[in-house]
């Protein structure tokens, strides 16, 4: 009696260490695929910024190059939009 009952409890130890580790496992697996996820839309945001960043430059580079050809008149723009005011 005393056998089976140890290899009951044997048996019960066993299972339910079995059943934690599963869930431990299916735990570790959710939180991967949680960080994929998260990862992913990390990346997809970077390279948003990335292609906005390049435009801006490119844009940048026309504005200089109009300023360059414009230089007055932009400056005098420029000085108009940060509040001065032409004498009368």
């Amino acid at each position: 009696m005393q056998l089976e009952e140890k290899r009951k409890r044997i048996m019960a130890a066993v299972t339910v260490t079995g059943i934690v580790l599963i869930v431990i496992l299916f735990a570790v697996v959710i939180y991967q695929i949680v960080d994929i996820c998260v990862l992913k839309a990390r990346r997809d945001r970077l390279r948003q910024e990335y292609e906005y960043t390049l435009t801006q430059i490119s844009e940048a580079d026309d504005w200089l190059e109009n300023y360059r050809l414009n230089q007055d008149a932009v400056l005098y723009r420029l000085a108009l939009l940060n509040g001065y005011r032409p004498a009368k």
